[in-house]
């Protein structure tokens, strides 16, 4: 059985109405606390920003910020995408 995760640490955050009525219908669709709706919403915001880390990382040393063929700026998208495990144990929330 999986170890529950003990929470020590608490964080007031400052959001604005709209954000606050996103997390509350996340919460309801998924019959879970919005406390523990916006907890997996951050853990995947930090999970995002160091994807983009590491992207940005990959990129040549010499090279400030990634170009398109012709020059243009680039963006880094974030898909999300269903992929098979190879541990079940591998799968958080």
């Amino acid at each position: 059985m999986a170890k529950e995760k003990v929470y020590s640490e608490v964080l007031n955050l400052r959001i604005d109405e709209a954000m606050s009525k996103e997390i509350k219908r996340i919460a309801g669709l998924e019959s879970q606390p919005e406390s523990e709706t916006a907890r997996k919403l951050l853990e995947w915001g930090i999970e995002a920003h160091r994807a983009r880390e590491v992207a940005l990382l990959r990129l040549p040393y010499d090279v400030e910020w990634p170009e398109g063929r012709r020059g243009e700026d680039m963006a880094l998208r974030v898909v999300a995408q269903w992929v098979e495990l190879a541990d079940p144990g591998d799968y958080y929330e």
